[in-house]
């Protein structure tokens, strides 16, 4: 490119600089009522109603009965840079407030259509002020009750790329669900409302008491089980100094993702790996492998002592003296469990993370005890007909059968290659309740009893769902049936999904739905302990999406698990069952099913070759 091609430099008009500011801080309709409600709680509401209409595409109107803006500090509020929390640099080191960028109410004007209506208490009348493609048009004043009233219309029209880009609008009115309610767990003094298209998805009292909100947002059975947790540490010689508080669910009180783990730092809600390992960590050893502890965890430490300005979206702090946060919060936690009564191993030493900040998490401890498959899914391993080989002939029972073809001559350790199919293999046995061992022509396989039932059935809902026969089972009444906020919002998102599984769903206001079915590989067991399980399971599904998520989230939820006894009748089955799937290598996560040791690597081991 010579130099009169290359593009000239130029300074953007301030329309598109706006525009590209609010992509910064508005990603999709969570995010304007993020800002929004943060906004109202810096202005000290004590009542936040939020209502959401095409998944907050088509609307977003947020109220509060906060102090409001005063009228001749709307036009201000609307300009980018502008705020009422920030006088100096060193501010920035002291931040008590959630928002202090000064950037949402620009950003969102430059994103949506705005109509803003702010009284303060002492005014005779409220502000309203009319933005339009980031410009505001109009001011003036009406009757309204103290407060503040922001309503956005039409996100992202001006912006179709950006619109494109956003999930449906149930997804959409689920993400705003968590949103709402990790704000509410962090301020249980504050009543929430959610109102999606019309319907309640989410209330809290606003009593200031955490196991309120709690209830709210996970369910009542749910808080009434947890445990206080209290702490506080000091540290004379740095100045350091923690407080913590919360609950904290018992061992017995555990579910499929990490969606019920919250992390509060002075007020401002946290992602954070490091201290989501500590509380972990005083599980260990007393939760199922794959199981996560239910907690509700308050960190306040003095404004000096926490950067909240590390991340674009302020969804994550650091800590100046982060090993004493670390270590008030696992201490914390753990006495709390100690003080219910529950026996607790030792800590493990190291426990700490080797690099703060890692990606660490703690090992689950395996399952306690051992469990004999019968019922319903021993039924589902359908016992197989008489057993041919290739060639179609019969083969005797105990006979080792035949593999047309060579058998392999190198080693594998992932069983056979893609696109392969197993050769037929006969059962010798299970190892720990977790592996089957099995014979073939061409070595000896090792097979993950829980990885290869996943399989099977998640080829087998697959193969339903294409024919469109989903195998369900009517319950004997509706159930109706308590769930998160974030779980009733899952469920209405993937409805269609569920109801090709076999699930029978409908919604009601709040976080409930009624339960008229439940698929057939759950028949026999806990309705709707088997649907909250399986929308956990959705929730921390990560590597698929669309129906498949559904389809895999109940295969794992429904298949044999390691600890399950299986008889040598179940134990052929399974094997049967794998080797008729079309990908029998790996679960639909990805992970193998088998480990394969041919002949030849068994030779050369025992000294044959």
């Amino acid at each position: 490119m010579n130099a009169a091609e290359r593009p000239r430099i130029v300074v953007l008009t301030p329309e598109v600089a706006a525009r590209i500011a609010a992509g910064e801080v508005i990603e999709r309709p969570a995010s304007v009522v993020k800002e929004l409600v943060e906004n109202s709680l810096d202005a000290g509401a004590s009542h936040i109603e939020v209502e959401i209409g095409g998944g907050g595409v088509d609307r977003i109107r947020v109220r509060d009965d906060g102090h409001g803006v005063p009228p001749e500090q709307v036009a201000d509020a609307f300009e980018r840079h502008a705020t009422s929390k920030l006088r100096s640099e060193h501010d920035l080191f002291t931040v008590r407030t959630l928002g202090f960028r000064g950037e949402a109410l620009a950003s969102i004007a430059a994103a949506a259509d705005v109509d803003f209506t702010s009284r303060t208490a002492g005014a005779d009348a409220a502000a309203v002020a009319r933005v339009r493609d980031g410009r505001l048009e109009r001011l003036g004043s009406a009757a309204a009750a103290p407060g503040t009233t922001v309503d956005a219309r039409d996100l992202f029209a001006a912006l179709p790329a950006r619109r494109r880009f956003l999930h449906s609008a149930r997804a959409e009115v689920r993400a705003v669900t968590d949103v709402l309610s990790a704000l509410a767990l962090a301020y249980p003094e504050v009543a929430f409302r959610l109102v999606a298209d019309g319907r309640v998805a989410l209330a809290t009292p606003g009593t200031g008491d955490p196991r309120d909100a709690l209830a709210a947002v996970h369910g009542a059975d749910t808080a009434a089980n947890l445990v206080a947790v209290t702490a506080a540490r000091a540290d004379a010689e740095t100045g350091a100094s923690v407080e913590v508080a919360g609950l904290a669910g018992p061992p017995s009180l555990h579910r499929g993702s990490r969606a019920y783990l919250h992390l509060v730092a002075n007020g401002r809600t946290i992602g954070s790996r490091t201290l989501a390992y500590a509380i972990e960590q005083a599980y260990a050893g007393l939760i199922p492998a794959g199981r996560h502890p239910v907690a509700l965890v308050r960190i306040t430490v003095p404004p000096d002592q926490v950067d909240v300005n590390v991340h674009p979206t302020k969804a994550e702090v650091r800590f100046r003296h982060e090993r004493l946060v670390f270590a008030a919060v696992a201490d914390a936690v753990r006495a709390a469990l100690a003080g219910s009564g529950v026996p607790l191993a030792p800590l493990p030493l190291g426990a700490m993370p080797s690099a703060l900040g890692s990606d660490a998490f703690v090992r689950e401890a395996p399952l306690d005890g051992h469990r004999v498959i019968s019922g319903a899914r021993a039924a589902s391993m359908i016992a197989p007909a008489h057993l041919t080989d290739p060639a179609g002939g019969a083969v005797a029972e105990g006979a080792a059968p035949v593999l047309a073809g060579s058998a392999r001559d190198e080693p594998t350790q992932g069983g056979l290659t893609i696109g392969d199919r197993l050769p037929l293999l006969r059962a010798l046995g299970q190892v720990d309740l977790a592996y089957l061992v099995a014979e073939a022509p061409d070595g000896l396989y090792l097979v993950d009893q829980h990885a290869a039932h996943e399989r099977v059935l998640y080829e087998e809902l697959l193969a339903a769902r294409r024919s469109g026969r989903a195998a369900s089972q009517p319950l004997l009444g509706a159930v109706v049936t308590p769930l998160s906020a974030s779980q009733a919002a899952l469920a209405i998102a993937e409805a269609e999904a569920l109801a090709d599984l076999g699930w029978t769903i409908e919604p009601t206001d709040g976080a409930a739905v009624i339960l008229r079915a439940v698929p057939a590989a759950l028949a026999g067991r806990d309705a709707p302990g088997a649907l909250r399980d399986h929308l956990d399971r959705m929730d921390a599904e990560e590597r698929l999406t669309g129906p498949d998520r559904a389809a895999a989230s109940l295969a794992c939820r429904a298949a044999v698990m390691a600890g399950d006894r299986l008889d040598a009748e179940q134990q052929r089955a399974l094997l049967r069952q794998l080797e008729a799937c079309e990908t029998p290598h790996t679960c639909p996560h990805g992970r193998p099913t088998m480990l394969h040791l041919s002949r030849a690597a068994l030779d050369r081991s025992f000294g044959r070759r």
